[in-house]
């Protein structure tokens, strides 16, 4: 459910002294940080709504802390280098009035006690906790429970769905001879959107939840099927059944879970791909550290007989996740 990273791909750089006369007497140090990041243009204002929810879990305190951020950054004339400091301070304020009512929500979900970045004590429980999480989180807000960044906004996570089946177009991994599985389908926007991209699209889920979601909002698409799955393997597809094979923003529970149900993961994927097919993660883990992230990719990805095409850029402007992209050997992994 939620996204904790906080990296962006880079944007064009700005003299930051307006940026920080803005935020240095805001508290804790992490808030300071994020509006620091969306002022500056390195993480948008969803996301940065996103992490300062995370980091206070308080929606009025939100509220107060970027109107006071606008009421500066209009006043000072430490900005006027940096009209885009402006501009980003007055957006961001304008979303977190427009989403009051979705930043209660996720104030409310994450108060419940029910999300956690923990380590799970075993496989098992870490498969059970994201069976309930999800079952729980799809309940309050189908939107929220697939990306809290959207804010309970079908727009803003309409935005960034598309902003995802761009990069993939880019890559060149879909087309109408090709068949898809998304590893973690959630409530099924991404099935909706490449029905007409692929010739086959296939979604799994832990969650039943998710999976009722998914199978409404997919209804008379005849080439797009979902299931619920154990979330240990994908033993629900046959050999060399898919050409794509991509994960969003799911492998970090996996990784919570265990590195061995990471590991297994790889294997399957590299099982269920054609010779030459494509493995995509957005996003491996919610630890803040795209070194450790990269490492370990590149290390399941040898051993399981992938080729690193990216490894862990982070391309998109909405949305902060890390991409990457493997290609199936010609041979077994």
């Amino acid at each position: 459910m939620t996204d904790a990273a906080t990296h962006s791909h880079a944007a064009p750089a700005l003299d930051d002294t307006g940026v920080s006369a803005l935020v240095d007497a805001l508290e804790p140090a992490p808030v300071r940080h994020t509006l620091s990041a969306c002022l500056a243009g390195d993480i948008s204002p969803p996301v940065a709504l996103m992490q300062l929810l995370i980091q206070t879990e308080d929606a009025a305190r939100v509220q107060r802390l970027v109107a006071d951020v606008r009421d500066r950054a209009l006043a000072s004339s430490a900005t006027t280098h940096a009209p885009h400091v402006r501009e980003r301070a007055v957006a961001l304020d304008r979303l977190a009035a427009e989403h009051e009512r979705g930043a209660r929500r996720i104030e409310a979900m994450l108060g419940s006690g029910m999300d956690t970045s923990a380590p799970a004590a075993t496989v098992d429980e870490g498969i059970a906790h994201c069976e309930r999480l999800f079952d729980w989180s799809v309940s309050q807000s189908e939107e929220t429970s697939v990306a809290l960044y959207s804010l309970g906004s079908a727009e803003i996570l309409g935005e960034a769905t598309a902003e995802v089946v761009a990069l993939f177009e880019e890559w060149g991994v879909l087309g109408a001879d090709r068949d898809v599985l998304e590893i973690g389908c959630g409530i099924g926007r991404f099935q909706v959107a490449l029905a007409s991209r692929a010739r086959e699209v296939e979604g799994i889920d832990v969650s039943s939840g998710m999976i009722d979601a998914a199978r409404r909002r997919t209804a008379g698409m005849d080439n797009v099927h979902v299931a619920r799955s154990t979330g240990r393997d994908l033993s629900l597809f046959e050999d060399a059944r898919f050409d794509l094979v991509f994960a969003v923003d799911t492998v970090p529970y996996l990784v919570q879970s265990g590195m061995p149900l990471v590991e297994h993961h790889f294997a399957e994927a590299r099982r269920v791909l054609r010779p030459g097919g494509d493995f995509v993660i957005l996003n491996f883990s919610y630890r803040d550290d795209p070194a450790t992230d990269r490492a370990d990719v590149d290390r399941l990805a040898a051993a399981h007989g992938f080729d690193v095409l990216i490894d862990g850029t982070f391309p998109f402007a909405l949305w902060n996740g890390a991409a990457w992209r493997m290609r199936a050997g010609r041979s077994g992994g």
